[in-house]
């Protein structure tokens, strides 16, 4: 079992307290976790996210590089890193605490009332200034790059190779119909790609949405944030809300558009449905198993 899986509130208010005193007396509320961090509310206030393994805590160090100079640039609230953990013997690994968002993540809404006409000019204004922000400025910060093809490739394998696995929550889902969309891919983007800087996980989850999802209050995890292919943020677009909320974001949106774009947009937004239901049977989360064939029956359709 990792120091990850051993946390719990009084471990952390433990934790805090001792490198954070002005937090003292620190009360911890577990919130969740997801498949890098744990998360926690303490006082109310603030959130504290804890890595769950290396790798991820290499990119939350990146993400306090990164993430001040981006608050200027997007015109929606993101995470301001106030705490800066250290490892110690609590816990192995750096961790770091902000200041709570306001607002609720966009896969508790009900996706049938949600208002995506209203959402889709505010989410395609944030993304046109996120992809619009320096390569060379987020590469100083230590964001690496990550080509786009080979990636979609691994996702595809992977969601290939758990594809059985809905069988077992979907027996009378159209299988075959997705299954055959998968396997057939998407041509390859090449030189069709431009770069640019990416969150590279934005799921409902890591949209903060206010009252009735009638606006967006701020955009968290950025513990996957990259340089590489646009795409991989509006394939978000369309795992929520489909084809139709996908289009509606891009005719706010100010960056490049061809077909190729959307289709690796679509494209991805179906594996990883796959993904999710994989992560929720694996972790008892109902949420995800629905949110993951919501997004297949809006994607891998005709």
């Amino acid at each position: 079992m990792s120091a990850a899986d051993r946390l719990d509130p009084p471990l952390v208010a433990a934790i805090i307290e001792a490198q954070f005193p002005q937090c003292a007396p620190a009360r911890v509320t577990y919130l969740g976790d997801g498949y890098d961090n744990t998360a926690f509310d303490v006082n109310g206030t603030w959130v504290f996210r804890f890595p769950k393994r290396g790798d991820v805590e290499q990119q939350l160090l990146v993400e306090m590089r990164i993430l001040p100079a981006l608050s200027d640039h997007v015109p929606l609230p993101i995470p301001a890193f106030s705490f800066h953990g250290e490892p110690s013997p609590g816990f192995p690994r750096h961790f770091g605490g902000y200041p709570k968002l306001a607002g609720v993540p966009g896969s508790q809404a009900d996706p049938e009332r949600v208002p995506f006409s209203v959402l889709a000019p505010i989410l395609g204004r944030f993304l046109s200034r996120l992809h619009a922000f320096p390569v060379d400025e987020a590469a100083r910060r230590g964001v690496e790059r990550q080509p786009i093809d080979p990636l979609v490739e691994a996702i595809r394998a992977e969601a290939l190779e758990d594809f059985e696995r809905l069988n077992v929550v979907a027996p009378d889902a159209p299988l075959d119909a997705w299954l055959t969309y998968l396997k057939s891919g998407v041509p390859k983007a090449g030189s069709h790609s431009t770069a640019a800087l990416v969150h590279n996980d934005l799921a409902a989850e890591h949209i903060l949405v206010g009252e009735a999802a009638r606006s967006v209050t701020g955009i968290i995890d950025w513990s996957d944030i990259a340089v590489s292919d646009p795409a991989l943020d509006l394939a978000g677009m369309f795992h929520w809300g489909g084809l139709a909320f996908g289009e509606a974001v891009l005719s706010a949106y100010e960056g490049s558009i061809d077909d190729r774009l959307v289709s690796r947009a679509r494209f991805i937004a179906a594996c990883r449905g796959v993904g999710d239901v994989t992560f929720g049977l694996e972790t008892d989360r109902r949420e995800y198993i629905a949110g993951g064939l919501r997004a297949l029956r809006l994607c891998a359709g005709a």
